[in-house]
């Protein structure tokens, strides 16, 4: 079971018809319209995930997209736009390639939707690779900036991204594209990383 908002596994025990909401979004900590992931990181999606994000395995993307369209099979969404999420210049140059566009492709495909690579802009900043919540917060804050806002008022956007750790990339996203006038804003990952406490 996985909570309709966010998609973060929770454990049962919810009222019958009750829709199963995890504890980050029932205090309001999630500022997305919807987030949705293709499995939970783990030993078998890292097998995947880390040699096509920095091994150069770009045909994984080809099986790991359609993992994330099935993923967006019980979303009740119809956004305007997708959009990878932006890649820095300078990392994109030491990579060759953004991953979180290799993916989007497909799916942008499959659900007759075009991409926007071009209305939000992202400054480098160091890996967040080894950071906690609170340091992956303050590390990404003001990393983006929305360059084309025409391109976004009043537009629902699926964000599109590889993993997600604490959420932190794409609730600052959330924030500049939201105050840009996206009506709406929804995240899809490949996988993402639910914690064992």
């Amino acid at each position: 079971m996985h909570c309709a908002r966010c998609g973060y596994p929770v454990a049962g025990g919810f009222e019958p018809g009750a829709l199963p909401v995890c504890p980050a979004c029932a205090s309001g900590a999630c500022p997305m319209d919807l987030i949705r992931s293709a499995c939970v990181y783990d030993d078998a999606s890292r097998a995947s995930m880390l040699p096509f994000k920095h091994g150069g395995r770009i045909q994984y993307a080809r099986f790991m997209s359609r993992g994330m369209i099935w993923a967006l099979r019980d979303a009740d969404i119809s956004p305007d736009v997708i959009m990878p999420v932006p890649l820095a210049g300078r990392r994109l140059r030491h990579r060759g390639y953004n991953q979180a566009t290799l993916l989007a492709r497909p799916i942008a495909r499959a659900m007759g939707v075009p991409m926007d690579l071009e209305s939000v802009r992202r400054i480098y900043r160091e890996d967040m690779g080894h950071k906690n919540a609170r340091q992956r917060a303050e590390n990404i804050r003001g990393v983006f900036e929305v360059v084309n806002p025409d391109k976004i008022r009043g537009k629902r956007i699926l964000l599109v991204d590889d993993v997600m750790t604490t959420g932190a990339t794409f609730y600052e996203l959330y924030r500049v594209l939201h105050r840009s006038g996206a009506s709406a804003v929804y995240g899809l990952t490949f996988c993402r990383v639910a914690r064992t406490e």
